[in-house]
């Protein structure tokens, strides 16, 4: 398959969404710092969710605070004070359209720095985009395979896996202390386009899917939480950084 990088415009009257963290504080206009847990499985690991406490602006730059198993400090999760993490989704749903994120992720790997796509109504309406990492952990690679020079590139239209794709591929080195750039671009089709979703990384295309596309309209979130699925959380305390979040609207 010949992989051709696409030129992305916006509608005429569809209005950019762009945020370079340039303030003090967090803009609760237009974002809404998390304070829950989800996604836990008690049989293999639990973890402490994400609080508003792990969410700031340093520095010109948001900050994502991550919280490991050797953290000791006076943070308090969801029913444990360790594997605590942060994340903020806007507050305006978006649909179609190229979503974009400078950052350096998080360097550890039993932390999982997350920019995804969500909306879930039940277990069969659970429309949702991920570009995550570690990767090198999904079937037949185990947790303690988890990689940072891998990620996790999925989309949903449901929970079960009939319902949904995921690519566990290796991406390279994420971890140089240089920002990057993350992009997946949500095509949700129409009578002359094909549905697919891009992944990009450093403007380059990495990944396509063309099935379980979702096309309802979601928040897009970012953030590191602990799910077990990943390595060990062997740390104190580690960060991502995001220099600016832009998303083009396709419609």
């Amino acid at each position: 398959m010949i992989f051709l990088q696409s030129q992305l415009f916006s509608p005429l009257g569809a209005q950019v969404f762009f945020e370079d963290f340039r303030e003090s504080e967090v803009d609760t206009d237009k974002w809404n710092i998390l304070n829950l847990k989800w996604g836990e499985n008690i049989s293999k690991e639990s973890h402490g969710g994400v609080v508003p406490e792990n969410v700031y602006i340093q520095n010109g730059n948001l900050v994502i605070r991550a919280l490991g198993d050797y953290y000791q400090g006076d943070i308090k999760g969801h029913g444990q004070n360790t594997k605590i993490g942060g994340a903020l989704s806007t507050k305006k749903k978006f649909t179609s359209g190229s979503y974009e994120v400078r950052a350096k992720i998080c360097s550890q790997l039993g932390a999982l720095s997350a920019f995804w796509t969500y909306y879930y109504e039940n277990e069969e309406y659970n429309h949702e985009i991920d570009f995550e990492f570690p990767g090198h952990n999904q079937h037949p690679f185990k947790p303690e395979d988890s990689d940072l020079d891998w990620g996790l590139l999925s989309n949903w239209r449901g929970v079960a896996d009939d319902h949904q794709n995921t690519a566990d591929i290796y991406i390279g080195d994420q971890t140089d202390g240089e920002f990057h750039l993350y992009r997946f671009d949500w095509y949700s089709g129409s009578e002359t386009e094909q549905p697919r979703i891009e992944w990009y990384y450093d403007d380059k295309l990495i990944h396509q899917s063309f099935e379980h596309i979702p096309e309802h309209a979601a928040e897009f979130s970012i953030g590191i939480w602990f799910p077990w699925w990943i390595g060990k959380s062997n740390f104190d305390i580690d960060y991502m950084y995001i220099d600016w979040v832009k998303i083009i609207p396709f419609e």
